[in-house]
């Protein structure tokens, strides 16, 4: 995994390269607590899409993709980290591939992973066979989690996929992990169950397509029912139309088995017109529901949709809406309104959004969210370069009962080279939005940055209060980055953070780092000392730890 920074604001921009490793993930990134909706994500040459083919933590800093990322294959995750908020996941992440020969078309290599506590990894060892021919490969997985004896815990999968020139495909995977083993995400599994899956499709040419898929999911653990789903559909596209039929059988555990059928219809009179129809059954036991939806949009300005439900227990709901765009060079707005019938009540919502760019330098924004019976919400935005190299963005919101809240949050942020190589930037901030919704903290940050030659300065300050607590965290940090030539960089970073409540905590770090660039490689040694916190032992106890890495540069 390679790691490039380039300095955007007060937000530093990061891209790692994930290599695949032969599953979905999830794939641990450089840092956690990364700046949400912030990343983009190229799979070789393909832009992939957020939420449809890939999932992301933004926490914890994982991805997981749609479909296995293959091994000898790479993934580039580009994203934003906020200074003093995102921290780098320290936790190694190794994996372990050694081929031990090849018969024909198949490998066997030793495979395996170690990850966790440095003092106290967690081991992942065992065999790997894969086969690729021309339209047909497969792979047979068989680990132990820190084998030790015959009782190890153990992880297995088989899969196979295979095409045929007529436009046959097909594919099956088999999967059974002990409930011993642990976390087995990294694999794209999970522990305590065995699951099977197969899939077949047929698309003799560019208009039809039909699929039949299958799963079962069986609990390793005594009185837990398997779990069984069917599913077959067929799509049919025209020029202007498109058709699709597809029903679904889940037998679950202990309840009884739901049926959903869907139908859909996609039509394009002309270019900017589009019209879609969905109708939906769903039937489990004695309740039933019934959902038809219609949407049509006229271009990019004007989107009408509108909604029915019929539930056999709790009765009928219509839901209808219309959201319009508009806008000029300088100008661009939002419109929404949406309507919702229940039996005898109905309940009524407005948004409006509107930006202008008053001036070269200044920017304006403002937001409007109301709900009939549920409050509402007001926020503007000032986006303006009072003078050359000086940035500002000042955001405010104001909720009055909306989510269940009642209060205002505001956010300061700034950004201002100096000159000379000497650049200044901070936040202050109140309820800051994290995930959408405020926080009840109050912030403070500032950094100051200097470059000049080969060197490269830093030193922060943020300083938190938890709103409502009388807890207070500080963070000192300072950074000094040398290139030596032109492909050494060394690095030398103090960070000391404390917290005073009840009693005053300190923590602090020393890292000391090298990273050599070796001709389409980088070789990174980084050493470190942790002087932790004494909440209960008084007597503190260093840490020292080292890494070395080689990589790709791409």
């Amino acid at each position: 995994m390679a790691c490039v920074l380039a300095r955007v604001g007060a937000q530093e921009l990061v891209s790692d390269i994930v290599a695949g490793r032969g599953v979905v993930g999830p794939y641990t990134l450089t840092w956690n607590r990364i700046v949400e909706r912030s990343e983009i994500v190229l799979l070789e040459t393909r832009w992939l899409v957020r939420d449809a083919d890939y999932w992301i933590d933004y926490t914890a800093g994982q991805i997981r993709f749609a479909q296995p990322l293959r091994t000898g294959q790479t993934a580039r995750v580009s994203y934003r980290t906020q200074p003093g908020v995102s921290q780098r996941n320290t936790n190694p992440d190794l994996a372990i591939e050694t081929e031990l020969g090849r018969l024909g078309s198949a490998a066997f290599s030793l495979r395996g992973r170690l990850t966790g506590d440095p003092n106290r990894p967690t081991t992942d060892l065992g065999l790997q066979a894969t086969w690729r021919e021309q339209g047909r490969e497969g792979e047979a997985l068989y680990l132990f989690r820190n084998p030790q004896g015959d009782d190890a815990p153990s992880l297995l999968q088989l899969r196979s996929q295979w095409r045929t020139e007529t436009g046959w495909q097909g594919g099956f995977r088999l999967s059974r992990v002990d409930r011993d083993f642990g976390d087995a995400r990294a694999y794209g599994l999970t522990s305590g169950q065995q699951s099977a899956e197969a899939n077949l499709l047929y698309q003799p040419d560019r208009n039809l397509r039909t699929r039949l898929q299958w799963s079962l999911l069986e609990p390793l653990q005594p009185n837990q029912a398997a779990q069984q789903r069917w599913s077959a559909g067929l799509d049919y596209k025209l020029e202007q139309i498109q058709l699709g039929l597809e029903r679904q059988i889940a037998e679950l555990s202990n309840q009884p088995a739901q049926v959903t059928d869907r139908a859909t219809v996609q039509l394009q009179p002309s270019e900017v017109m589009r019209v879609q129809l969905e109708q939906q059954t769903q039937a489990q036991g004695e309740r039933a529901v019934q959902q038809t939806q219609i949407r049509t949009q006229l271009g990019q300005a004007v989107e009408l949709r509108h909604r029915t439900i019929d539930d056999s227990q709790q009765g009928r709901t219509e839901e209808s809406g219309v959201g319009m765009r508009f806008g000029t060079q300088t100008v661009q707005g939002s419109v929404g309104l949406e309507q919702r019938w229940r039996e005898d009540s109905q309940q009524r919502a407005a948004q409006f959004g509107v930006q202008a760019q008053l001036d070269p330098r200044l920017r304006v924004g403002g937001e409007f969210e109301a709900i009939e019976n549920a409050g509402q919400m007001r926020g503007y935005q000032i986006q303006a370069q009072p003078v050359d190299g000086m940035s500002l963005t000042l955001s405010q919101r104001e909720y009055d009962g909306l989510r269940g809240l009642n209060l205002r949050s505001q956010q300061l942020q700034w950004d201002w080279r100096l000159g000379g190589g000497l650049s200044l930037s901070g936040q202050v901030a109140q309820h800051p939005l994290h995930q959408g919704a405020p926080q009840p903290l109050q912030t403070e940050q500032y950094q100051l940055r200097w470059r000049g030659g080969a060197w490269d300065v830093e030193a922060g300050y943020l300083e938190q209060n938890q709103i409502g607590q009388l807890l207070t965290e500080r963070r000192y940090t300072l950074s000094l980055r040398r290139r030596l030539d032109a492909a050494t960089l060394l690095g030398l970073s103090y960070q000391q953070s404390e917290w005073e409540r009840d009693a005053f905590l300190r923590e602090a770090a020393i890292k000391l780092g090298l990273m050599r660039q070796l001709s389409g490689f980088y070789l990174s040694l980084e050493a470190q000392m942790l002087l932790p916190r004494a909440d209960i032992q008084h007597q503190q106890r260093p840490n020292y730890s080292g890494s070395l890495r080689l990589g790709v540069q791409f």
